[in-house]
């Protein structure tokens, strides 16, 4: 069945809405540090040495000689625009969650040992099953409007999360939401879910006013939060927001305003840096990476690289039809290709070769988990027999749209180096996706997955969510051992059994191949040199912050709060 035949099923309407969710920024890290900065050269310095090679390096800031200044207007450059502020019916990618967690607050933040910690909550107790979690709300805070937040409020939300074509998917098991008093209310699940409040900390997480959610006409437009700034405006590639007088945090926001301006071109946000017209911008893209670097270490401008997890880079098969229904052939994929000559040959050396959905500097990476090295010669063997078998080896490898070529050119060389015969295509962004999820593909050049707590990425990997017309589990890769490994670190509090189960998660993929890794992403993060506190501050309860990402299982995002401009 092609794309134009699903789309008049309401579940198709549904998953494809999911999936956009999070697909946007999948096409395109935990180690946490303090809130310290260094002078210019020195964080490179010790970057360098630390690096192996590839991957995010230590930060060149400046130090921070006094105290915070009031006032200013930051204006940040995004990678792309999102379609609105609701956080129900909209589809935030990174820079739909920088904008919406100026706007909103989440009632859950990743501390810097990547546990979840109460932000907009003032406390979360699970029941001893799990099955039921407890929050309580910080008193006296308020949206914009003015009304107080309240359990009722969070109710709401929730509701109309479980209604949701678009993030319904991601809070299947809970069953639903009550208020116990004006600031209590509990979540009950149909199973247990330990990890549940790692779910909370962006776009799942957050709390519009219900006059927000009440509004048809403009939920999407006019967003009213609790958040340090107040929606102003919005025009498409520009938003902006206004200092929240009435914030709940003593003493935030510094700046007075934030702008943010969505500049897909990599070299355009750079041009904008240098010539005053930003405060501050992010990218994944290598050579941008290389120059920011550079004119870091001169002392021209400050950069921080996301040093935690971070989405990977990999080929992705499709384990339903031919030829990677056969294990054989996905492993051959595997072996062909030489990870540390394709990130030299497409990304400049920036990125980190993957042997892992995780990245070796976060508590989830298994370093022994059997995942096939390069080796041609073993490649060709299993080419040679599953050709004398079938009587040929042949696919499509695709990418989304034109930046792909290079990618997809290297790939494809590599593969037809051991027998393999190979078609490259690009297709746009938008149907590229749609065919993804229809499963109208046999390789596609694709990245994901992101999340400090791996249970976010639950969906992807579940054998329920694997036979559907529109398959989130979007390899259509089934495997009971894969499942089990999911629930329990989706049911079980011990870090330990929780490590234990994503290390079998890790040995299942390295064996079974669903998907052929190549690299992890780099998200680094640039500022003049008048920028100060680029990396999340202390939480509301002291806590050290977990410094850049994880806000909804996204990489490359920080909070505004506590960023100020010096003079």
């Amino acid at each position: 069945m092609r794309t134009s035949e699903l789309r008049g099923s309401k579940r198709a309407t549904a998953l494809l809405r999911v999936a956009a969710a999070v697909m946007v920024i999948s096409l395109g890290a935990g180690a946490c540090g303090s809130n310290s900065s260094t002078p210019a050269g020195e964080g490179a310095e010790k970057g360098a040495a630390k690096q192996t090679k590839g991957g995010a390096r230590a930060a060149v800031t400046l130090a921070t000689d006094s105290q915070p200044r009031y006032g200013g207007r930051l204006v940040y450059g995004l990678e792309a625009e999102t379609d609105g502020f609701n956080p129900v019916k909209n589809r935030w990618a990174i820079s739909g969650t920088m904008i919406g967690l100026t706007v909103f607050d989440p009632l859950v933040a990743f501390d810097a040992d990547q546990k979840p910690q109460p932000y907009l909550a003032a406390s979360f107790t699970p029941s001893s099953d799990f099955k039921t979690w407890t929050f309580k709300l910080r008193p006296n805070v308020k949206f914009h409007d003015g009304t107080p937040l309240t359990a009722a409020a969070v109710k709401k939300v929730y509701d109309a999360h479980k209604q949701s074509g678009l993030t319904g998917a991601a809070f299947t098991p809970l069953e639903r939401t009550e208020v116990v008093d004006e600031l209590t209310v509990e979540f009950h699940m149909s199973s247990p879910w330990a990890a549940f409040p790692a779910s909370l900390t962006g776009q799942g997480g957050v709390i519009p006013a219900p006059a927000q959610l009440d509004d048809q006409e403009n939920s999407t437009t006019r967003p009213i939060g609790t958040g340090p700034f107040k929606f102003v405006s919005w025009n498409g590639p520009i938003y902006v927001g206004e200092k929240n007088p009435d914030y709940w945090r003593p003493g935030l926001p510094y700046l007075d305003a934030v702008e943010f301006r969505a500049i897909p071109e990599n070299q355009s946000r750079m041009s904008s840096l240098l010539a005053g017209q930003l405060h501050m911008f992010h990218t994944t893209n290598g050579p941008t990476i290389i120059d920011i670097r550079k004119r870091a270490d001169a002392g021209e401008i400050q950069v921080v690289e996301d040093l935690g997890e971070t989405e990977e880079g990999f080929v992705m098969l499709n384990t339903s039809k031919p030829p990677f229904d056969d294990v054989r052939a996905r492993r051959a994929v595997a072996y062909a290709i030489d990870r540390q000559a394709y990130i030299d040959a497409v990304g400049e050396g920036v990125n980190r070769a993957a042997d892992s959905v995780f990245t070796p500097n976060t508590p989830w990476y298994l370093a022994d988990n059997g995942y096939p090295e390069y080796d041609p010669a073993t490649a060709q063997e299993l080419v040679d027999e599953i050709k004398r078998e079938k009587g040929s080896f042949s696919f499509r490898l695709q990418g989304g749209g034109v930046d792909s070529r290079n990618a997809l050119s290297f790939l494809q060389q590599a593969f037809q180096n051991v027998g393999m015969d190979v078609e490259v295509e690009t297709i746009e962004q938008s149907r590229y996706i749609v065919e993804a999820l229809a499963g109208n593909y046999q390789a596609n050049l694709w990245r994901q997955f992101g999340s400090p707590d791996p249970d976010f990425d639950y969906i992807w990997w579940i054998s329920d969510n694997a036979d559907d017309q529109l398959a989130l589990n979007i390899a259509r890769h089934a495997n009971p051992d894969i499942d089990a490994a999911l629930k329990k670190g989706r049911e079980n509090p011990d870090p330990e059994v929780r490590r234990e189960a994503y290390a079998e998660l890790q040995r299942k993929f390295s064996e079974l191949v669903p998907y052929a890794w190549l690299d992890h992403a780099t998200w680094a993060i640039a500022a003049n040199n008048k920028v100060r506190g680029i990396v999340n501050g202390p939480l509301p309860d002291g806590q050290p912050s977990y410094p850049i990402g994880g806000s909804g299982g996204f990489p490359g995002v920080h909070r505004l709060t506590q960023v100020w401009i010096a003079e």
